[in-house]
């Protein structure tokens, strides 16, 4: 033991770190002194009624005040002297510890014999503390340790000659604190050299590093080639003078990501290194763009380990490639552009096809293929000569591009013909052709400005055939055969002009007009059939009234929904014949339920395409029906549309006026998916808005819609509609509509899916 604390207290440490112990001990200088004037005071007041001799006590507490008044005037100016190591200071520090020692030390020689057993424990008590705090704030160990055994030590040897109840007690465990208290000094002791030792050896590791950085940066300097470090995350530590004049840099590049680098394949090349932990290279020329020079480099990159065979970061070398590659670029755009209007050619047509065949999206959408060629060129080229036919193509090539389409890849194939490849345009055949035709049309519009060449002003046409590529074809050059065969096609047929590839359009004409021939014969064959959908309040599901659907029975294809079958009618004209026989076949079923006494509902509705409404005699018609089969015209109603209503508005107003007089009013048929007006609603002053089914399919969890359905089901309100809400087909939906609104009434799947008048019956009339 003793020989441990001589060795403790007698290590010598090197000037930096005994500077900042000495820093250290100052710094906690304050805290000391406010503990031992607390600590002193406390005493003074316990102890001023037990111990007699005041005076010597008064003059204790002045020498303990003048003496940390002493180290204070020490703190102040030590906070001001230079950084230099000065040992004096450390010394007046040590000194002044051990006086306070002394005179805390000397209270139990003084005053312990004096005063009764209870005030003497709190006196031991006192002593013993105090050395306890002392090393948490002193924890140089020579100091502490003087500190200890001065205050301690006197204690000790009193308690031999005073008589105190348990004196041999407390004299064993004031000895046995003494070792506590210095076993933990000399291990807080090595902690603190133990802590400043290190640092002061990372200082001088640091510096050494920097020495032989500084040397390896002196020798990197000197390579003809251009050296970068990075670190593990990709961030630029480092890099030559070389590096950074290939670059042509005005910004330092320490510290940069090259996970920024637009070329991402030199990105992962710099990564895979880190990864494979091994010293293999990787050379390529890559796109190496700093945001402030473009160019082209060759990379070489290897992983950097440390001794342990981890890896640290990675090394590059680049070698300026710049020049070799844009001579590449030269000649790969001369072989894939057309000298004359610098369009891509058939070369990169072809190349952008297979791009295209091999793209994600071409499993699932429709591109188009438009394939042009001007009309009449070769006579112009021969009458006007090659050079006014080259202004020609230039100024078409320039029109094209022009025109107004985002995705599009024009190409002159040679000649005077050109193609348009507007990629993944489509989700549907039907929707392509649309598109072909507006696009079509843009194309035509093009040609209707005269061309003025040197003088000339020339009228130029084009022939252009147009091929539907369907998803997942992968056969370019069936696609362009197909496309130049509808062109020659169009100029067959009368030049300045379209034409689709015919064959799958025949196929599918021959099918619509097999279905269509099909529509002509479906009445006289019983083959339309009418359903009934039940229209309920929305609170207890009591019927309110009813809408009448059609079906199409077809003996082969099955039950077709309208949907299907009625856009063809309308385009055929048998709109107008079927609308009059869903109207007969209602007004014969109503005539039905109102023989037998079973109609517990408002009305049937029934939906009015716009043609059969602007018929001349179609309120004539209507009442001859509800006089024929005598049925009470306010159990009939019509479901108009939006579009239906706004289209020639006043006409139909005068039509909606007349069906009124006649006891028949109608209903505003899928609100909202029209041109929807505030002001229509007051002028036609209808009893029933239907809102579409478009805006229910996402009300649980979409706010906006249920914001929107809220705003109509309040304006209709306003204009005392009453409210039918379209397509419910589950509970969530109708509870969501009921918090928004209990007063309305719904049809849908959730209620009953269309079903045939018997049934219907059945279900909702107890027949």
């Amino acid at each position: 033991m003793k020989n441990l604390i001589y060795y403790i207290a007698n290590k010598v440490h090197s000037p930096n770190v005994n500077q900042q112990i000495t820093k250290e001990l100052y710094a906690f200088t304050m805290k000391t002194i406010l503990t031992l004037l607390i600590l002193s005071t406390f005493f003074l007041s316990i102890f001023w009624n037990q111990i007699e001799q005041k005076s010597i006590l008064i003059t204790w507490y002045i020498v303990i005040l003048a003496l940390n008044a002493l180290r204070f005037y020490d703190y102040l100016r030590y906070q001001k002297i230079s950084k230099e190591y000065d040992p004096i200071w450390y010394h007046r520090f040590q000194y002044k510890v051990v006086l306070n020692a002394i005179l805390w030390g000397i209270l139990p020689l003084l005053f312990l014999k004096d005063i009764n057993n209870d005030y003497q424990l709190i006196m031991i008590l006192v002593l013993i503390g105090l050395t306890g705090g002392v090393i948490g704030f002193i924890f140089d160990f020579k100091t502490s340790l003087l500190f200890i055994t001065i205050v301690l030590l006197p204690l000790f040897i009193t308690l031999f000659f005073i008589p105190i109840e348990h004196g041999y007690i407390l004299q064993t465990l004031i000895l046995i604190l003494y070792i506590l208290l210095v076993v933990s000094s000399k291990h807080l002791n090595e902690l603190f050299y133990q802590t400043y030792e290190n640092q002061e050896k990372y200082h001088w590791t640091h510096d050494m590093l920097r020495e032989k950085s500084n040397k390896l940066s002196a020798l990197l300097e000197q390579a003809p080639i251009g050296i970068f470090y990075y670190d593990k995350n990709l961030k630029i530590l480092s890099y030559n003078k070389v590096f950074y004049r290939i670059f042509g840099l005005k910004s330092n590049l320490s510290g940069f990501s090259l996970l920024n680098l637009q070329d991402k394949k030199a990105v992962n090349i710099m990564r895979n290194v880190l990864k494979s932990k091994s010293s293999k290279e990787y050379i390529g020329s890559y796109n190496f763009s700093f945001h402030e020079k473009t160019l082209w480099a060759e990379l070489t990159c290897s992983a950097l380990l440390d001794d342990e065979g981890e890896i640290v970061g990675g090394i590059g070398t680049v070698v300026d490639k710049t020049t070799e590659h844009q001579a590449y670029e030269k000649i790969n755009y001369i072989s894939l552009h057309d000298s004359l209007t610098k369009l891509p050619n058939r070369r990169s047509y072809k190349d952008f096809m297979l791009n295209l065949i091999g793209a994600k999206e071409h499993q699932h959408k429709y591109s188009l293929l438009f394939y042009m060629d001007l009309n009449h060129f070769k006579q112009i080229n021969d009458t006007f000569g090659h050079h006014v036919g080259d202004q020609l193509l230039l100024q078409v090539a320039q029109r094209f591009e022009s025109l107004d389409v985002k995705e599009k890849h024009l190409s002159r194939l040679g000649g005077d013909e050109f193609t348009f490849v507007f990629p993944f345009i489509a989700n549907s055949e039907d929707e392509s052709y649309e598109k072909a035709n507006v696009i079509a049309q843009q194309i035509k519009a093009l040609f209707k400005p005269l061309f003025e060449i040197e003088g000339l002003n020339l009228y130029m046409t084009s022939s252009i055939g147009i091929v539907i590529i369907q998803p997942q074809v992968n056969n370019i050059d069936t696609i362009i055969r197909k496309a130049d065969m509808a062109m020659y096609q169009t100029k067959r047929e009368g030049q300045d002009n379209i034409n689709f590839y015919d064959h799958s359009l025949d196929l599918k004409q021959q099918a619509l007009t097999a279905l269509q021939h099909d529509l002509n014969h479906a009445i006289e064959s019983n083959q339309l059939k009418l359903y009934y959908q039940p229209i309920v309040n929305i609170k207890d599901n009591q019927l309110n009234s009813v809408e009448a659907l059609i079906r199409w029975q077809h003996p082969t294809k099955g039950l077709i929904m309208p949907d299907d079958f009625i856009p063809m009618a309308t385009e055929s004209g048998l709109v107008n014949k079927i609308g009059w026989w869903v109207i007969k076949e209602v007004a014969q079923q109503l005539a039905l339920w109102q023989k037998y006494a079973c109609i517990n509902f408002e009305y049937v509705s029934v939906n009015i395409n716009t043609r059969q409404l602007n018929e001349v005699d179609f309120c004539t018609t209507l009442d001859y029906y509800v006089q024929h089969y005598g049925i009470n015209p306010t159990y009939l109603k019509l479901d108009l549309t939006e579009t239906t209503l706004i289209h020639n508005f006043s006409k139909t107003q005068k039509i909606i006026q007349n069906l009124k007089e006649k006891g028949i009013e109608c209903n505003i048929d899928d609100f909202g998916t029209g041109y929807s007006s505030l002001s229509f609603l007051k002028k036609l002053s209808f009893k029933v808005l239907k809102i579409d089914r478009l805006f229910i399919t996402n009300i649980v969890n979409n706010q906006d819609d249920q914001e929107l359905v809220k705003s109509i089901i309040d304006i209709g309100k306003q204009f005392n509609y009453k409210i039918i809400i379209e397509g419910i087909e589950t509970e969530e939906q109708k509870n969501k509509l009921i918090s928004l609104d209990a007063n309305i009434y719904y049809q849908g799947y959730l209620c009953s899916q269309p079903i045939p008048a018997k049934e219907f019956e059945k279900e909702f009339l107890f027949l």
